[in-house]
């Protein structure tokens, strides 16, 4: 069981907040609302009224064991990244902040925090990749400059090995697994002669830059 620890129960952050524990984690949220508190404190490990910016807090609750802390603070710039400044000093393991602007994320880059989430950014730039291609499932950008894409399989591929299709040596990009979409089942690291069947998808990850150039 992992542990997580979530500071803002917006939105956002309450979304998270249950389905990491809908999926067997321990979660603690903090938020000083009350409110908001009072509404997940069912659906979560625990639920703790506090205040996030004060470092002494943050240091009785953000325990070494803990996996990785969210800060969905979306709407308090200010308390955002002073919240993640005070988890760089209590030295957490994995940072993980929303930001909210582009001057938001060069300020937690300045601090050290290399794991940024921009929502809006990054809906839109999945959604633009499913508009320009239409075999293109899913689009997750890694940090920094990786991503992994869920595509279709294309008609041309049907039949054909991994070996046949060189997509390593054509786009440098790597076909981590492959959906069989009517099952929903996976076949995890497929060697290279693997044909591809009918009604499956590609998992595929690679530099950006490399996935965009894959077309089909």
């Amino acid at each position: 069981m992992k542990q997580y620890v979530i500071i803002g129960v917006g939105s956002f952050g309450s979304s998270l907040a249950i389905t990491l524990a809908e999926l067997g984690n321990e979660v603690l949220v903090i938020d000083m609302n009350r409110k908001k508190i009072d509404q997940i404190k069912d659906k979560v490990t625990h639920a703790v009224i506090a205040d996030a910016t004060d470092k002494d807090v943050l240091s009785e609750f953000v325990k070494d064991s803990v996996d990785a802390v969210i800060v969905g603070l979306g709407d308090n710039m200010e308390a955002n990244i002073l919240t993640a400044l005070h988890l760089k000093d209590l030295k957490v393991k994995r940072i993980i902040a929303k930001a909210m602007s582009e001057e938001h994320i060069k300020i937690l880059v300045a601090i050290g925090v290399t794991d940024i989430i921009y929502p809006e950014k990054d809906v839109a730039i999945r959604l633009a990749k499913e508009l320009t291609d239409p075999n293109l499932i899913e689009y997750i950008p890694l940090a920094p400059e990786y991503s992994i894409a869920t595509i279709a399989s294309p008609d041309k591929f049907i039949g054909k090995t991994l070996k046949e299709l060189q997509l390593r040596n054509k786009y440098n990009v790597e076909v981590i697994a492959i959906k069989d979409v009517l099952s929903d089942s996976f076949h995890l690291i497929p060697d290279a002669n693997f044909k591809i069947p009918y009604d499956s998808a590609l998992l595929i990850i690679g530099e950006k830059s490399n996935i965009d150039k894959l077309r089909f």
